[in-house]
């Protein structure tokens, strides 16, 4: 068992599936851009990175025009996308027993903060959190690590060590190791365990009973 007071969940793979309505707003906003993938399962890899590195690093979207590629995904997602999506199984629970044992919840994704704060309403789930927080990029909160610095800082969290970020892709332990936390990676999102203790995650676990159970929650 692990004890820790603040616990960092990633969104997209952690709290919902969130894939369907990504997927689909990427493949939507690359046809309109001129390229298309190869395959729907190829489209799995843009489900956690941040949505810039997926359209210039993954699918070859020059830097200058992510802002015109991004309108696409947008007119897709924003009315439709955003709502293709669903809670996983058994991580209401999980919340519900975490704050019941006082621990102190805090969302922590590159999704961005519009996006974050909707989804989280409408599944009725920010009111597990004490705080959401997401990407801005005009506010210099691109990568997964600029959202947890961000989050230290509002939440006023000097110390580090017990805090824990809980996340499904290699991103949410590399981005939680550079500002000093540890990772639990979950098996039910889009990453696996080879990939999360590949990248240095404390633990790994299968559900979300399993998690509560880790936590002493």
């Amino acid at each position: 068992m692990f004890d820790f007071d603040t616990i960092l969940f990633d969104l997209d793979g952690t709290v919902t599936d969130s894939a369907p309505g990504v997927m689909n707003s990427f493949h939507y906003a690359l046809s309109r851009f001129g390229i298309e993938p190869d395959s729907h399962e190829e489209l799995k890899k843009v489900v956690g990175p941040p949505l810039k590195t997926s359209f210039t690093v993954t699918y070859g979207v020059p830097l200058e025009r992510f802002g015109e590629v991004m309108e696409y995904y947008l007119s897709y997602y924003l009315p439709k996308g955003i709502y293709e999506n669903s809670v996983y199984p058994g991580v209401e629970a999980l919340l519900r027993r975490l704050r019941a044992a006082g621990k102190r919840l805090v969302v922590a994704s590159s999704k961005w903060q519009y996006g974050v704060d909707t989804v989280m309403r409408h599944f009725g789930l920010d009111t597990y959190f004490d705080f959401m927080g997401g990407s801005e990029e005009k506010a210099g909160r691109v990568e997964k690590a600029d959202v947890i610095r961000y989050i230290l800082e509002r939440l006023s969290i000097a110390d580090t060590s017990r805090v824990l970020m809980v996340g499904d892709r290699k991103y949410d332990v590399e981005g939680a190791a550079q500002c000093g936390i540890r990772t639990c990676g979950v098996l039910w999102g889009y990453g696996s365990k080879e990939e999360l203790d590949a990248a240095g995650a404390l633990f790994t676990v299968s559900t979300p009973e399993e998690l509560a159970e880790k936590l002493g929650a």
